[in-house]
């Protein structure tokens, strides 16, 4: 009788211990559920949350490191006394073709990718410090570190093939075709690398909405959070600067993917991520919303009318 009454004690301590834990990871009522396999499914609910979420900083990001662009590119070309006026679709030069020197083409259209990965390297030292916290702006740092990436490899490896952008400087620096065939290639084999080393911190933000990431989810959680937006942040990108739009900056904007499937390819064989117990909320943040939106309007409105330099 004392034995029974033991055991049932033991029992009733066992599942006192299971509803803490769960309770305190936050799980206990809106807790991932295993299948007959035994593999954790996340509720689709929570992954059109994150890909919501993930889809507002994608453009915020985009339109941070994208005019930053434009107007490091525009103030190069002031240094060289070359007015000119910044649209949202592209920089005016207020110039005839035949001033140009071989000098100002070199400075001016090679300003954006250096100013861009400069600012990266500062960026990638900002998130490694804020790799393990909880907040969902370090998804927008990730962000802007794939698009500032981008800026700089993808114009080169797009430059090279369109003879746009940095692609003057290629020009203008009489390369033949061998040059830029090496350069196309740096750009490529560039970005995939990157790709390859930010994998794991780019893995790390499953940390905003999740305590471990599995497995089994980890696919789905990957192309929410990144493949997703991506390619509804770019045809939304395409659709604000209509009726303008720029083959070039198209092609830019679409090579991340090089930069994207290696974290896909990689990440799906790294081992499983353990962060931590605390609780956590899968919710679409209203307040990003509204940020970008009002990124959207400034943007149109203020390039839309132009900013001359």
């Amino acid at each position: 009788m004392h034995n029974r009454k033991l055991r049932a004690g033991n029992r009733f301590y066992v599942i006192y211990r299971k509803i803490r834990f769960l309770s305190k990871r936050g799980s206990l009522f809106t807790s991932s559920k295993k299948d007959n396999s035994g593999r954790i499914r996340i509720p689709g609910r929570d992954f059109n949350v994150i890909s919501f979420n993930s889809l507002l900083l994608f453009l915020t990001a985009y339109f941070i490191i994208y005019c930053l662009n434009l107007f490091v590119t525009g103030y190069s070309a002031i240094i060289f006394n070359i007015p000119v006026v910044v649209y949202y679709h592209d920089v005016d030069y207020l110039i005839r073709g035949i001033d140009w020197t071989p000098d100002s083409v070199s400075g001016v259209f090679s300003s954006g990718p250096i100013a861009m990965f400069v600012l990266t390297l500062f960026m990638l030292i900002l998130y490694k410090t804020v790799e393990t916290e909880k907040g969902i702006l370090k998804l927008l740092l990730i962000w802007m570190i794939f698009h500032a990436f981008t800026r700089v490899f993808g114009e080169i490896l797009i430059g090279a093939i369109l003879n746009k952008g940095f692609g003057f400087v290629i020009l203008y620096l009489f390369l033949m075709d061998t040059g830029k065939v090496i350069l196309t290639i740096f750009g490529f084999v560039a970005m995939f690398s990157i790709g390859l080393i930010l994998t794991r911190p780019a893995l790390y933000t499953a940390n905003i909405y999740f305590n471990d990431l599995h497995s089994s989810y980890r696919s789905k959680f990957i192309f929410r959070q990144f493949i997703l937006p991506f390619i509804i942040g770019n045809i939304l990108i395409f659709l604000i600067k209509l009726p303008q739009y720029n083959y070039f900056d198209i092609g830019v904007n679409a090579s991340m993917v090089l930069i994207l499937i290696p974290v896909m390819v990689r990440g799906l064989g790294m081992a499983d991520f353990y962060f931590d117990e605390d609780p956590r909320m899968v919710r679409r943040n209203y307040t990003l919303l509204l940020a970008t939106m009002l990124f959207v309007i400034l943007f149109r409105v203020v390039l839309g009318i132009g900013v001359r330099l």
